[in-house]
């Protein structure tokens, strides 16, 4: 059949996919060597597959793990741009599919290697993860939404497109699972808190915690509102009568099994002793149940571990695993639950192919009814400087994902209820030109430096946003707030400072914004560190616990100008780049001779119209018309020629101060309308693309 591919047709049907999907629209005028039916036929997973699909409730993320199989066939090594994967997710609460966005990540060709027991490490495993807000609502009432994922390689997927009915959807694949929000809680005591909480919200940057230092009253309350947002436990006894009087054919080994374990487990004969009796108490055999629970190592009766990646980007291990059944997780939603753990474990020659332990995440699993499996992911943020090495040298490590219900594992396998599972991953490389011991600046305004130029400070055609890989105009500027982010755990404990010189006028300055950073605990929980420069503005560096995304500023610089942006150490090495800023919103004016009123025109009138479209660095505007054509068009008193193509939407990338057109209105339409649209080509605050600003005019055509 013509869309079955052998080896090297499959290579050459890759290089030409991106002449297919530029010109999909006249496909059939197209000179390939890879038959039609090929690209038309929807999805191929020979290079890259979407595996497992979750979501954590308590970072609000979606997740997908991606497998990455062949050595070639990503447009280049790792010291190239490579290509990028994309996948798109949408959320049905019940009324449709919503679109959630989309994240990318970078993929390289890179050579087949061999394992520490001689395997091919490959498939390599992707983890990409979208941040979501999703629908919450009260704990006795499930919010179980369906996610959908959609796989495409080197190509975004189309937006708002759930049912895949456009064309396109060439290489990669789709995914489908149920997933569990976090309920909200409203049973907190606001009265009593409702003080500290306007002054937090009015005063960001400062802790509840510090808000209640020297107020004893406010300190209880704060103290009362965090009681209450601990969920209650269930005790085994509740426990076992809830299942026995629901019907629910839970095991004793299942409900008791922390029991069970601390009976093994403790030295403490009077433990023991009251786990006996509690047992009894409940009509339940203990010796059975400790023997049946010795014997369910491995049991994926309830969960099942199906995905292990690393986030290539935001350097995190993700697992992906799936709570089975409606019940046996000791609690419903306005409840403690019960605790999944998932324990992260890496190997490779440098660890003398030794398994080491790199750390655990839990995620809290709920009885919710009504559901025929729920995809939970456990995120694991870890600081792999040490594990990098430079792109000529491409490291793929081993990685395995243990998964133990209410029980933290110790060792390398799952002591009772849950499973494993192990995958190769592939580390990002170390930054280029590092010297290992200077400042090293890594993410300047949201792009990598290797993605600036560093003459004209503007952004290159290979720039992507670090976080998602999502597409950055070729040439842009910086608007709003900068972010810096930095080699950084190497140097924990030593001092660095962030200089500004601005490039026009010589001026100098050095950053001294407070920096709230975001790490974790010892047991996995969020925690925020604020960082406050010296007299001298020096800022201390972070160990990773304390900031697991490397930043070393973010500041408004508030200009137009070009900076030099340098970081200092104090034994005077230092690392710099320059970036083009533009804090100027463009001015899109229009004006039409309408009187002031909407019905001035008749059918088949000519309007006559003026505009300005003024920009400090203007990619384009575009003035289009619906309800009729442009006639004329003059910029500075220069009359401008209007192709056939462009009589309904005319764009030039100049400034206009004094534009004039004509509008011959329609004779079969009723009302119509002019926009102007100013395009910027501008990152905003380190994040996201500027959006475009226009301005209209409405009109009505009578008889």
């Amino acid at each position: 059949m013509p869309n079955e591919l052998n080896e090297k047709q499959l290579m050459l049907a890759r290089s030409e996919s991106h002449l297919y999907l530029a010109n999909i629209s006249s496909k059939t005028a197209l000179k390939l060597n890879t038959p039609l039916a090929f690209f038309e036929k929807t999805f191929n997973t020979s290079f890259e597959e979407l595996g497992c699909v979750g979501y954590n409730p308590d970072s609000e993320e979606l997740t997908a793990i991606v497998k990455i199989k062949r050595p070639t066939g990503y447009s280049g090594n790792l010291c190239s741009a490579g290509s990028h994967i994309y996948v798109r997710f949408y959320v049905n609460y019940g009324g449709g599919w919503v679109d959630e966005g989309y994240v990318g990540a970078n993929v390289h060709d890179i050579p087949d290697s061999k394992d520490c027991d001689q395997l091919l490490e490959k498939p390599m495993e992707f983890a990409l993860r979208l941040k979501i807000d999703p629908k919450q609502k009260v704990c006795s009432q499930p919010v179980l939404p369906r996610v959908k994922a959609v796989l495409l390689w080197n190509t975004i997927p189309p937006a708002n497109d759930p049912n895949l009915t456009q064309p396109g959807y060439v290489w990669g694949n789709v995914k489908e699972e149920q997933i569990q929000v976090k309920p909200v809680k409203i049973n907190i005591p606001f009265i009593n808190i409702g003080s500290l909480i306007e002054k937090a919200v009015l005063n960001p940057t400062v802790s509840l915690k510090n808000l209640t230092i020297n107020n004893p009253a406010a300190e209880k309350s704060l103290g009362d509102a965090q009681k209450e947002y601990a969920a209650d436990k269930v005790d085994f006894s509740q426990l076992v009568s809830d299942y026995k009087k629901a019907n629910f054919n839970v095991e004793p080994h299942r409900a008791g099994a922390k029991l069970l374990v601390e009976a093994m487990t403790s030295n403490d004969p009077v433990i023991k002793s009251n786990i006996v009796s509690l047992f009894k108490a409940n009509q339940l055999d203990f010796t059975k149940s400790l023997q049946d629970l010795i014997k369910s190592t491995g049991n994926t009766t309830y969960e099942e571990i199906g995905c292990v990646g690393l986030d290539y980007h935001k350097e995190a291990f993700v697992a992906t695993f799936k709570a089975k059944k409606n019940f046996g997780y000791n609690g419903g939603l306005c409840t403690a639950g019960s605790k999944e753990y998932v324990t992260f474990w890496i190997k490779d020659a440098s660890t003398n192919c030794q398994w080491v332990r790199v750390g655990t995440q839990v995620v809290v699993l709920h009885d919710i009814p009504g559901h025929s499996g729920l995809s939970y992911s456990a995120i694991l943020p870890y600081d792999l400087t040490k594990l990098k090495t430079k792109c000529d040298a491409p490291r793929v490590i081993k990685v395995r994902a243990v998964l133990s219900w209410n029980v933290a594992p110790t060792g390398l396998d799952t002591p009772y209820w849950g499973n494993y599972k192990e995958a190769y991953v592939q580390i990002p490389p170390l930054p280029k030109g590092w010297n290992g011991k200077s400042p090293k600046m890594i993410l300047l305004g949201g792009i990598s430096v290797d993605n600036i130029d560093d003459t004209t400070g503007l952004t290159l055609p290979t720039a992507k946003f670090e976080i998602n890989q999502n597409p950055v105009t070729n040439g842009s500027r910086f608007m709003g707030k900068i972010s810096i982010h930095g080699i950084s755990s190497p140097f924990a404990g030593m001092r660095y400072r962030i200089k500004v010189i601005n490039l026009e006028t010589g001026a100098m300055n050095y950053v001294n914004d407070p920096l709230h950073l975001v790490g974790y605990d010892s047991s996995g929980n969020i925690v925020h560190t604020t960082v406050v420069p010296n007299a001298s503005n020096y800022y201390v560096y972070q160990p990773y616990q304390l900031n697991i995304t490397s930043q070393l500023a973010l500041f408004s610089p508030g200009t137009n100008a070009r900076l030099n942006i340098v970081i200092e150490h104090e034994d005077g090495s230092s690392d710099s780049h320059r970036i083009q800023m533009d804090n100027t919103y463009p001015v899109p004016v229009m004006k039409i001779n309408d009187e002031g009123e909407c019905v001035h025109f008749k059918k088949g009138d000519v309007i006559l119209g003026k505009f300005s479209a003024t920009d400090n660095f203007i990619h384009k505007f575009t003035l289009s018309v619906a309800g009729g054509r442009f006639t004329d068009m003059d910029f500075e008193g220069v009359n401008q020629v209007i192709a056939p193509g462009e009589v309904n939407s005319f764009t030039r990338t100049v400034n206009v101060v004094n534009g004039e057109f004509k509008v011959t209105t329609a004779t079969d339409k009723n009302c119509g309308n002019i926009v102007l649209v100013i395009e910027q080509k501008n990152v905003v605050d380190s994040a996201y693309m500027a959006s475009p600003t226009y301005t209209n005019q409405a009109f009505c055509l009578k008889d």
